[in-house]
């Protein structure tokens, strides 16, 4: 009979361990995220292979991320907003990019042993162009709400918050274009702070938004318009 309770637990325990093995080898083939070298994030770019006064190659670095096995790179043309997507095993890569052009870039990282992926940060830069001696700054980017997000508010009022940046740090004001229209018409113009608070809006609309951000040189860029619900 002691026999037979001894052979019971034994066999309890070696199920109990491999439920628990099987969990964390699971987790243990998730990919971390990539950690961004190189470009630098707001800063000008100016290493890579020269090719003519239109293109130059850069070469794009990340640390290696943890179980991950290869990784995809995305590298966004800030002005017209075009996309190049690669793969690759390696933790660099050489990609040929437009001189004189501000550019956001991401990698994610892929695992053969499941469809688990991790993203990086996203940084932005500007690749030197010829006799450049002042830059455009970089569109803004959306803080809040989040793009077509769903949101409720108590006091009818809502907080637009975003992010600015430029190579040369002379960001002079914003505009913010808001409104039930796309594209949003001029709302507030001369911000010296990248919020606007107590922005009225009215339950079941669809509102648009976009930022207008100037430099001390007067050069400007342009944001995407962005949208919202409320409730």
């Amino acid at each position: 009979m002691k026999k037979l309770i001894y052979i019971s637990i034994a066999l309890l325990v070696v199920s109990c361990s491999s439920g628990g093995d099987s969990s964390e080898e699971k987790k243990a083939s998730n990919p971390e995220k990539a950690v961004l070298v190189f470009p630098e994030n707001n800063s000008e770019c100016l290493e890579g292979q020269i090719i003519n006064s239109q293109k130059s190659t850069v070469n794009f670095k990340w640390s290696k991320a943890n179980s991950a096995d290869s990784y995809d790179i995305s590298i966004r043309n800030l002005n017209d907003q075009t996309v190049k997507l690669h793969t690759t095993t390696n933790t660099s890569l050489d990609v040929e990019i437009d001189r004189g052009t501000p550019y956001s870039w991401y990698v994610v990282s892929k695992s053969k042993k499941g469809s688990t992926t991790a993203k990086s940060d996203t940084w932005k830069f500007y690749n030197a162009g010829e006799g450049v001696t002042e830059h455009v700054p970089f569109p803004a980017e959306i803080v809040a709400p989040l793009y077509n997000e769903t949101i409720t508010v108590s006091n009818g009022k809502v907080t637009l918050d975003w992010d600015g940046s430029d190579v040369d740090g002379d960001i002079d004001s914003y505009e913010v274009f808001f409104g039930e229209v796309n594209p949003p018409g001029s709302f507030q113009t001369n911000l010296q702070e990248s919020v606007l608070n107590d922005v009225s809006v009215s339950s079941g609309k669809t509102y648009y938004w976009k930022v207008k951000t100037k430099d001390g040189q007067g050069n400007v860029s342009y944001s995407d318009v962005f949208t919202f619900e409320v409730n």
